[in-house]
C-alpha cells in the first residue's frame, strides 16, 4: 500500500469504494496492524510508478472486543496513523461487494496459507486487479514487478495471475464467504471475509489443493 499520501483519497480509490454499498450503519473503532507477512512491489498506476506493499492486516475491533484478518481494496490510499494505536479510527461496516470480488474470495480465499507471504501478496494483488480489469499487464494498474526481485515476490505475481485466471475461466468455488467492507474517509478501507453457510463440494476442495501443489512446484523450480 502506498503511504506517501496518507490523508489523500484518489479519484480512483473513490471509484473502487463505489463498487460497494454500505448495507448497515454499524460503526466500530478499529486498530490495524500493518502488512503481516507482506512483500514489496512496484506498479505503474496511470503512467506513474508507485511502490506498494501487499499483505494482510490483523485488525482489532475495540468496539466488539474481537480480532479479524482483512485485506486492502484501495491501492492508492494509505493507512491513517491514528488507525495504528488505540483508540483507533471509527470505520463503518457494509456488506455488498461486486460479483468478481465475491468470486475471487469464493474460489481462492480458503486455499490461502496465512503464514505464506507469497500467497497473501498474490491474493492482495489479485484483489486490487479485480477492482480494475483483472489483468496484471493492462488497465490502470500494470507492469507489476517485485521491488527486490526475490523469489517470493516472483511467486506472488504467479499466484495473483492464477487467481485472476480462475475468475475469467469460471473455476469452481472452494468456499462461500460473507464479505464485510470497513470504510473510513481518512484511511485505507478494508475487506473482511467471514465463512458462509455453504459447504464446498469435495471435488472443489481437491481442485484447490491441486492448485496449491502447483504453486509449491513453481517455488521449487525457482529455488
Amino acid at each position: 500500500m502506498t503511504y506517501s499520501n496518507i490523508f489523500k483519497k484518489s479519484a480512483l480509490a473513490l471509484a473502487a469504494v463505489g463498487l460497494f454499498a454500505s448495507a448497515s450503519a454499524q460503526a466500530d473503532s478499529l486498530v490495524i496492524e500493518q502488512d503481516i507477512n507482506s512483500l514489496a512491489f512496484t506498479v505503474n498506476v496511470s503512467g506513474t510508478q508507485d511502490d506498494v506493499v501487499a499483505g494482510v492486516f490483523n485488525v482489532d475491533n475495540l468496539t466488539t472486543g474481537t480480532s479479524f484478518l482483512a485485506f486492502c481494496f484501495e491501492l492508492l490510499q494509505g493507512v491513517n496513523v491514528n488507525a495504528l494505536t488505540p483508540p483507533g479510527l471509527v470505520f463503518t461496516a457494509g456488506s455488498t461487494a461486486n460479483a468478481d470480488l465475491q468470486t475471487l474470495f469464493n474460489q481462492s480465499y480458503s486455499s490461502l496459507d496465512f503464514n505464506d507471504a507469497s500467497q497473501l501478496a498474490g491474493f492482495q494483488i489479485a484483489l486490487w486487479e479485480t477492482l480494475d480489469d483483472k489483468s496484471l499487464t493492462s488497465g490502470t494498474y500494470r507492469n507489476w514487478a517485485g521491488d527486490t526481485g526475490s523469489i517470493e515476490e516472483d511467486l506472488a505475481l504467479i499466484v495473483a495471475e492464477t487467481f485472476l485466471d480462475n475468475i475469467t475461466l469460471g473455476a469452481p468455488g472452494t468456499g462461500n464467504y460473507k464479505l464485510t467492507t470497513w470504510l473510513n474517509g481518512n484511511s485505507q478501507d478494508l475487506i473482511q471475509a467471514t465463512p458462509g453457510t455453504t459447504v464446498p463440494e469435495p471435488t472443489s476442495m481437491l481442485l484447490g489443493a491441486l492448485g496449491l501443489a502447483g504453486m509449491a512446484a513453481v517455488r521449487r523450480r525457482k529455488a
